[in-house]
């Protein structure tokens, strides 16, 4: 029998005395069609993080290609000679690049005498790669000018270039979360393509659907630890894997308290929001009332709360209290004069200033009502931030901590706080508790609860069933752009699940 093509023996990862990933094993074999699974903060970014080396794995484990030891430590520069290739979320492309320069970062031919970049031998080398893979895109279009599907494939024949036929693993790390719908049958097909020939591959991905029909065995990660590993695919249905992935160790419904709705004066109507692949969202929420919103991934879901939260503009309107938004000409500041505040899942790209301390992250949006323009005071500052790193946590209990040096989960406390500070009307959620770990979900999920009991009304946008499960009183269903499904309590992560991967009689509604 050969060698796995891949074989992951007990890495561990501990980050500040907190182990994340515990003797992680798992093997996949030449031409297998891999999956791996497990829910935000399971250990799936760490593990891949550490077979491609931006992580370093604690002392023991190993991780072979073919056989053959290539770390720890795995080394990033030496991944292609070793067999290693990765396709990430965000594919990783210059837009404004060509696919020749695109494909060939790294990896240019060069003059012999001059140096200088020989772009026909780079012209050739992108084309046998397209020829492999059965691609006809012109290596000197921009980028920018291509379909998502062939943005897929140049990134694709970037992974695979100067590679012999059939050999290596492609990792594609969530690389399905942001392909539009439309182009998903044909990154299947590359998958399948690559397997045939021989390739494995390894698909990170939280769509239960995509992991049945696509892979051939999966590994489920949970709480940092391998739970199963090699399961069939075909000896599998959603019920099935849905319960490897819950499990019910450390159930959230155990670590949040559960507390009626406690409905306050006021109301937010959302009326015909619509952009992306979100069309006619339509809801009422009540002053203290918990509302999920989920779907699967290309049900309009990760569009929700950016047009809602005013980060980006598209057609509706939100009338909170009776004041009207109209979502394609409302500013930031007018979200936030009428009382709108979103929490967006990129908590250090989008929600917080990393190089700022703790309280000047906490306290910078309330300057104008709570200082004046010469002097923004000191004493509620301290009160305020102090506030916010007692009910939440935050370790280190430290006002003038630099934010960047926390943990994710911390950081997530911190930008809570900060918004929750103002006493918002309506409060607007992306997935909060994305790579946290279980206590400071536990927290932050709290918190939320605590929020709405104080008046305000909360839209949590996510995938995490656990989450929704454990706070909401409602959850909306989003298939295909639409709301197909209210569901009401008592809610469990089972009845959310099914509700997003059943098909909807005749249609979504």
């Amino acid at each position: 029998m050969s060698a796995p093509r891949l074989e992951v023996r007990d890495l561990s990862k501990t980050f500040a005395g907190v182990t994340v990933l515990d003797r992680a094993s798992m093997s996949i074999a030449p031409g297998e069609i891999h999956a791996l699974v497990g829910q935000n903060g399971s250990g799936k970014s760490t593990l891949i993080k550490l077979i491609s080396g931006v992580y370093r794995a604690d002392p023991g484990g190993d991780v072979l290609v073919d056989g053959a030891r290539v770390g720890p430590p795995v080394h990033p520069g030496q991944l292609h000679q070793q067999g290693l290739a990765f396709v990430h979320q965000d594919l990783g492309l210059v837009a404004d690049l060509s696919v020749r320069e695109n494909v060939r970062v790294g990896r240019h031919a060069t003059r012999r005498i001059s140096r200088w970049i020989d772009k026909a031998r780079d012209r050739d080398a992108v084309r046998q790669t397209f020829d492999f893979l059965g691609i006809q895109i012109d290596p000197e279009a921009k980028v920018a000018s291509l379909t998502p599907s062939e943005r897929v494939a140049v990134a694709v024949a970037r992974a695979l270039q100067d590679r012999a036929e059939g050999s290596g693993i492609v990792v594609f790390d969530e690389s399905s979360r942001a392909i539009p719908r439309e182009a998903l049958p044909a990154f299947y097909e590359m998958i399948r393509l690559l397997a045939d020939q021989g390739t494995s591959v390894l698909l990170v991905s939280h769509n239960l659907k995509e992991v049945l029909a696509v892979t051939d065995r999966v590994t489920v990660l949970r709480n940092g630890r391998v739970v199963e590993t090699g399961v069939p695919t075909a000896d599998l249905d959603e019920a099935a894997l849905t319960r490897l992935l819950l499990g019910r160790e450390g159930a959230l419904d155990n670590l949040v308290e559960a507390r009626p709705p406690k409905l306050a004066p006021g109301e937010i109507e959302i009326q015909g929001v619509s952009g992306g692949r979100l069309e006619n969202f339509t809801a009422r929420l009540s002053r203290g009332e918990v509302v999920g919103v989920t779907g699967a991934v290309d049900s309009g879901l990760l569009d929700v709360s950016a047009l809602l939260g005013g980060a980006r503009p598209g057609e509706g309107r939100i009338a909170v209290d009776g004041a009207a938004l109209d979502l394609s000409r409302a500013r930031v500041s007018d979200f936030l004069n009428a009382g709108v505040a979103l929490i967006p899942q990129d908590r250090a790209g989008q929600g917080l200033a990393l190089a700022l301390t703790v309280e000047e992250n906490i306290t910078a949006p309330h300057l104008t009502t709570r200082g004046s323009p010469w002097w923004t005071g000191r004493r509620w500052r301290h009160t305020e931030t102090d506030s916010v790193l007692d009910t939440f946590g935050v370790l280190p209990r430290k006002r003038d901590a630099v934010v960047a040096t926390l943990s994710g989960g911390n950081q997530q406390k911190v930008l809570m706080g900060k918004w929750l500070l103002g006493g918002p009307k309506l409060l607007i959620l992306d997935d909060p508790t994305q790579a946290v770990d279980v206590g400071a979900r536990a927290a932050i999920l709290e918190a939320t609860r605590k929020a709405a009991h104080q008046g305000t009304a909360i839209l949590l946008c996510s995938a995490e069933v656990d989450d929704l499960a454990a706070v909401c009183d409602r959850v909306l269903v989003l298939v295909d752009g639409v709301v197909a499904r209210e569901l009401t309590g008592p809610l469990t992560p089972e009845a959310v699940l099914n509700a997003i991967f059943t098909p909807v009689a005749g249609g979504a509604a």
